[in-house]
């Protein structure tokens, strides 16, 4: 019920507890165990192969439509085109490089990951001057820091710098920007699992009773997507 704890940096640690609370709320008197997966491709393949019953953290659209039978798909956490992702670099070019409009991403490069499906697409539609693609966070935070790539696309954090962390490698948003990824997120929970069906019933039961009470806006606008921080900043991409 207290989401101010800085272990909450992302959205990632968000979502997993709207998974829980919301299967709790639903009325399934669960005890959850975790399967740590590398990234978010094999944590979609564990759901679907039913050797765990759900992710605990959100996933686009865009993959239900690819597999559709295995898998069931919540309610949409956040209304299409809400999510927002902040542009992060090291702290010295957080504070200097200028971006207020589309036309300034022509002197920056990006990574990011293109299995990232929506992320690679809303990139490879930005006028980067380069635009480079690494497996996973801790390769692209790397790249940025040694100065490979000029900036990344990442959620935000609670922290107040909004500053985010990997393997020891810190970076900073680009202040004032952030970009509108075109999208829905939901949770996925495994059709062929056997507590699949019951999982599923219970999580929408509560995903709805937590929209209803707005505690998944409270607790999604602590990223930099959706935060009271960053409400002002300037959607680049915006249509």
């Amino acid at each position: 019920d207290d989401f101010a704890s800085p272990e909450l940096d992302s959205i990632a640690p968000l979502e997993n507890l709207i998974f829980r609370k919301a299967v709790l709320l639903g009325g399934l008197d669960a005890v959850f165990e975790d399967v740590v997966v590398p990234n978010s491709a094999r944590a979609r393949e564990a759901i679907r192969n039913a050797v765990v019953v759900g992710g605990g953290t959100a996933q686009w659209h865009d993959y239900f439509d690819a597999k559709r039978g295995e898998l069931y798909e919540t309610d949409a956490l956040l209304p299409h085109g809400s999510y927002g992702m902040g542009l992060y670099t090291t702290g010295d070019k957080a504070r200097t490089l200028l971006v207020k409009h589309l036309d300034d991403l022509r002197a920056l490069s990006a990574v990011s990951s293109e299995t990232w499906v929506v992320d690679w697409r809303t990139l490879k539609g930005l006028p980067f001057k380069a635009l480079y693609t690494a497996p996973n966070r801790p390769t692209q935070f790397r790249m940025v820091v040694a100065g490979r790539a000029d900036v990344t696309l990442q959620d935000g954090s609670a922290m107040p710098d909004l500053r985010i962390e990997e393997d020891g490698q810190r970076l900073y948003p680009v202040r004032g920007v952030k970009i509108a990824l075109a999208g829905t997120r939901h949770f996925f929970v495994s059709t062929r699992h056997p507590d699949g069906a019951r999982v599923f019933a219970a999580l929408q039961k509560g995903l709805r009773i937590m929209r209803q009470n707005g505690e998944i806006e409270r607790m999604l606008m602590r990223t930099v997507g959706a935060g009271s921080a960053t409400r002002d900043w300037i959607v680049l991409n915006k249509r």
